[in-house]
């Protein structure tokens, strides 16, 4: 009878050691990392499931280890407090949609919960483990960089040439998402990583991730994510690190001049091609909404917009999808979340740390010509919103407890 109970407590304790050590910042954080830079390689099947298999669990662990302390800090944020007003609201949007059903909803309701689970932890993260944002945001550019690296390797090397637009792994084998990702491998890199290199050869190493990525987005033909990067420059301009907005700049410049020069095909597709249908779009979709402006058709309502390339589901406008899903409550709280996270960003900005408000204006460019929800499974939503918004929040919280602190300190005894 002892000898069994010796046995189930040691049983016990080493479920409560595997438990510490799975629910531990850095395992987690090395999980999260992983998938994010899994997007470069694997398609949306794989990755959904490298997702599940291996972040998914991490990250439950990871919620039930934090303290009540924890979440009630992260609570006081008002980025945090909009991004969950923001959440229910368009979760109780489904219920007067027209195509309403349970099942639909059901899956709704998993791909917010998903979206809300990746957003907290990204910010428990960057509050509990101080290494967590330089080591995101250098294997994120790693990984960016290796896996230009080996597609332009492929194409020099006799892979059939494109015609049209460049394609790459993964996510980014969509032109437009891979843009999108390779275009914040390009922020991050440059205001980031580039400042804080250390010698000669880190220098080189992240202006060649960030002249691959520049010629991937020019080869690419998305234009959307490119006048966003641009947008993203002339704040950094001001704002930001100016040896490294000429750096890219300059590279950009080149980049189109040689393109243009040589009569590249996907180069003169950026100026010859025709608006892709754009201006119908949204033209519909202004249509719909005028039938429902104040509570919108619903989160669940699916739309059939007509264009030059057949049938359409998005309007590829983050605000005029969000007014149509939602109406003016859904506007004011997307408008409201991103004023609070930008107020938050341009403080960091003039505070040295500018990255945070280049990625959210990159983001919100570049959804204004390509872009349906912020609740998408696993969609590039996760990297271009949620994540520089749930380093804000963790920015945000870790900023008010220095400051309580100090004011503390500053009390006579």
């Amino acid at each position: 009878m002892a000898d069994r109970d010796r046995e189930s407590g040691s049983i016990s304790a080493g479920l409560i050691k595997l438990y510490h050590f799975l629910s531990r910042s850095d395992v987690v954080a090395a999980a999260y990392i992983l998938v994010l830079c899994a997007a470069f390689v694997l398609e949306t099947r794989g990755l959904r499931n490298l997702f599940y298999a291996l972040a998914l669990p991490l990250f439950l662990l990871f919620l039930l280890s934090l303290r009540q302390l924890d979440l009630r800090a992260l609570w006081r944020s008002p980025v945090v407090k909009l991004a969950f007003a923001y959440l229910g609201y368009f979760l109780l949007s489904a219920l007067w949609s027209h195509d309403f059903a349970w099942s639909a909803l059901a899956d709704l309701l998993r791909v917010s919960v998903l979206a809300a689970l990746f957003f907290v932890v990204t910010a428990s993260l960057a509050l509990r483990w101080e290494a967590f944002e330089k080591q995101l945001f250098f294997w994120f550019a790693l990984a960016g960089g290796a896996s230009l690296l080996f597609l332009f390797a492929t194409l020099i090397l006799g892979t059939p040439p494109y015609y049209q637009r460049l394609t790459g792994f993964g996510l980014a084998a969509h032109p437009i998402i891979g843009a999108s990702l390779y275009g914040i491998v390009v922020l991050i890199s440059a205001f980031y990583l580039l400042p804080r290199a250390e010698g000669n050869g880190q220098r080189l190493l992240w202006l060649a991730v960030i002249g691959l990525a520049i010629a991937f987005i020019l080869q690419a033909g998305s234009r959307g994510p490119l006048i966003a990067l641009v947008a993203a420059l002339l704040i950094a301009g001001v704002l930001a690190h100016r040896l490294a907005t000429a750096a890219v700049i300059g590279l950009l410049g080149v980049g189109m001049l040689i393109g243009v020069l040589s009569d590249f095909l996907p180069i003169k597709l950026l100026y010859l091609r025709a608006p892709s249908g754009h201006f119908e779009l949204w033209a519909q979709a202004l249509d719909a909404i005028r039938d429902k402006p104040w509570f919108g058709h619903g989160s669940l309502t699916d739309f059939s917009f007509a264009s030059p390339y057949g049938p359409q589901r998005s309007a590829h406008n983050l605000i005029l999808s969000n007014q149509l899903y939602g109406g003016i409550p859904a506007s004011l709280l997307l408008l409201a979340l991103l004023a609070a996270a930008g107020l938050r960003a341009y403080r960091a900005a003039r505070g040295g740390a500018a990255v945070y408000l280049l990625l959210l204006v990159f983001a919100f460019i570049a959804s204004l010509f390509d872009s349906r929800s912020l609740f998408q499974n696993l969609g590039r939503e996760w990297v271009t919103f949620w994540l520089p918004l749930g380093l804000l929040a963790a920015l945000e919280v870790r900023d008010r407890a220095t400051g309580a602190a100090a004011q503390s300190a500053a009390k006579p005894a």
